[in-house]
């Protein structure tokens, strides 16, 4: 209007003409451009944050620097589920004998036309992302995974936040909540790759780190430990075994890990203990194969043997993440892919995580072993090898034992099994065979080498659920463990298959959880299914009977799991913080959990 009227005031001539004309003309493209803007670039009205979405460890490098404006960031927005009050009915339903819904697993496409994102969902945060100046890399509504890159700078604006980092530069983390659009905010879950400070760290680092050089390799006769037919017998599966009942017909086990290993370990410890050669298949879930990480190596031979040691007859899938090309996100990754893949009933994580952030554990991790839930896939999480005391990050980025009480949030999630550790002195045989069972105690070799104690306690994240409210502590939170199983490394100890040769002594709740994945499929088979689900309402109803020779569950009653100078809880009669309802009874077990 304004251009138009001041051409309108020009003189009549023809060079007047030529000023009408060309005014006219950027007149109109002006309006033009204003009526196109809204294409190009969309309002967008208030912004929210993302709650939950950085660690209060983040404070710590407040101090030291910031980050460079220029570094190249490698972002995820982990997009949220629908209908989640919906999916929870299913989950309680799926697992409810009396439920026309019992057992009536989802498939993953499924579950992803019912509670997953949307493509519009997508196609909306994908242009904001890029109307914000990052390049995407790529985009799944089924993956409920949006990747994207850009430089620290547009981040900060982008999101509203302050990025601080350590004064090397190697470290960095959001200090704030990220701020997005108002509108798209109820579509995230949660965004990553504002911070590198979370690390994933192998539960049996804790045992192994200070195992002596110098063992011997040894053989099952020649010492006086655990191996797999020691455990048959200890956890009375002689007899179900020889019936035939040794995995053989369910799907698989999973086993989550971020590090390849050497084959002959396992090799090894199969043709040692005369167990079947181990079906492995491996799927990278980052596209490459991280080769072998020292440590996690160890976690994941570890993982094969007892898993395979439990289900003999049981495929195992091992899906291994890569650090190097996810950017520090191998793990997460590895978990996503075992679950969206739906392939294996069990799935088993022996790792906990430090330097996380709320949101990690309640908006990223939860509804994928919520989704796992309405796959029928029971999910088995080692409860730990600190105790009652936490993770924490030191100066270095490294995962520490702190003063801290509190649990590893992932076993403390609902939709998982959280699975503590026991420890016992055997009776053996001339042979060194382990002869019957003995009563059992809280894991604590506090004061030994190597150190370790079962974890357990309460979660500060996730409420009680309701599997959980007639028998546990009246604390309004999810209590951990579950389940126990034999895991100290030093009473009895357990041979271990590594670099072609058999070693001793390794444990921890590395191997427990594997152990109960084990178990899982046991339960499948025994009920002739595929896979047995969420097994959580089972146990805590056979719990509930207090008679082992009905429930196959036996009571732990001594003992505590106090670590490092945090108090812990106290085994006693029934369900407790430091065991759980205890420790099977395979041969009871498997057939009650079954409903056979």
């Amino acid at each position: 209007m304004n251009s138009r009227g001041a051409v309108g005031h020009r003189g009549s001539g023809a060079g007047g003409i030529r000023a009408q004309i060309f005014g006219f003309l950027a007149g109109a493209a002006a309006a033009i451009v204003a009526v196109s803007m809204p294409l190009c670039a969309e309002a967008y009205a208030g912004t929210t944050a993302i709650a939950g979405n950085h660690s209060e460890e983040a404070a710590g490098l407040a101090g030291e620097g910031v980050v460079a404006p220029e570094r190249a960031l490698r972002m995820e927005i982990v997009l949220a589920l629908r209908n989640r009050a919906e999916l929870d009915r299913l989950a309680a339903d799926q697992v409810d004998s009396s439920s026309p819904r019992y057992h009536r697993w989802l498939s993953s496409a499924e579950f992803n036309a019912r509670f997953g994102p949307t493509q519009s969902d997508v196609a909306a945060l994908t242009r904001w992302l890029e109307q914000s100046g990052f390049t995407i890399q790529s985009a799944s509504a089924s993956r409920r995974s949006i990747v994207f890159t850009g430089s620290a700078e547009k981040a900060q604006k982008a999101f509203s936040v302050r990025i601080a980092a350590s004064a090397d530069g190697k470290t960095y983390a959001n200090l704030d909540d990220p701020a997005v659009p108002e509108k798209l905010a109820p579509l995230i879950g949660t965004i990553r790759g504002l911070s590198n400070m979370m690390r994933a760290v192998p539960v049996v680092s804790a045992s192994l780190a200070r195992r002596p050089p110098s063992l011997p390799a040894v053989t099952e006769g020649g010492v006086t430990a655990f191996g797999p037919q020691d455990l048959w017998t200890f956890y009375d599966y002689n007899s179900l075994q020889a019936g035939g009942i040794d995995g053989t017909g369910t799907d698989c086990i999973g086993l989550v890990e971020n590090s390849n290993w050497d084959s002959s370990g396992v090799t090894a410890f199969d043709t040692t203990f005369a167990l079947p050669a181990a079906n492995v298949t491996q799927t990278f879930a980052d596209g490459s194969d991280p080769g072998i990480i020292d440590g996690a190596d160890t976690e994941a031979e570890l993982d094969v043997e007892y898993s395979h040691a439990a289900a003999p007859g049981a495929p195992i899938v091992a899906y291994i993440g890569s650090d190097a090309a996810s950017k520090g996100n191998g793990l997460p990754d590895a978990i996503a892919r075992a679950i969206h893949d739906n392939t294996c009933g069990a799935v088993s994580i022996s790792f906990a995580f430090c330097g996380a952030d709320p949101a990690f554990f309640t908006k990223q991790l939860d509804p994928l072993f919520a989704e796992a839930a309405a796959h029928g896939q029971g999910v088995y999480v080692s409860a730990g090898d600190w105790g009652a005391a936490g993770l924490g990050v030191d100066r270095h980025m490294n995962c520490v034992v702190t003063k801290a009480r509190k649990i590893s949030e992932m076993a403390g999630d609902p939709n998982v099994t959280a699975v503590g550790g026991t420890s016992f002195n055997p009776t053996y045989n001339s042979s060194g065979l382990d002869v019957g069972n003995v009563a059992e105690t809280v894991w604590h070799d506090g004061n030994k080498e190597p150190a370790g104690t079962t974890g357990g306690g309460r979660s500060s994240l996730f409420k009680k659920p309701a599997f959980q409210t007639a028998s546990t502590p009246k604390d309004k939170a999810r209590d951990i463990p579950d389940i126990s199983l034999g895991a100290s490394p030093n009473n009895p100890g357990y041979f271990f298959g590594d670099s072609g040769s058999i070693l001793c002594c390794i444990g921890g709740t590395s191997l427990s959880a594997p152990y109960w994945a084990g178990i899982a499929q046991l339960v499948a088979q025994q009920a002739g299914e595929a896979r047995a689900g969420n097994l959580n309402a089972k146990i805590y109803a056979l719990g509930a009977l207090g008679n082992a020779a009905s429930s196959g569950l036996r009571d732990v009653t001594t003992g505590n799991n106090s670590f490092n100078g945090v108090a812990g809880y106290a085994a006693g009669i029934g369900y407790d913080r430091a065991s759980g309802w205890g420790t099977p009874d395979i041969g009871v077990f498997v057939p009650a959990a079954a409903g056979k």
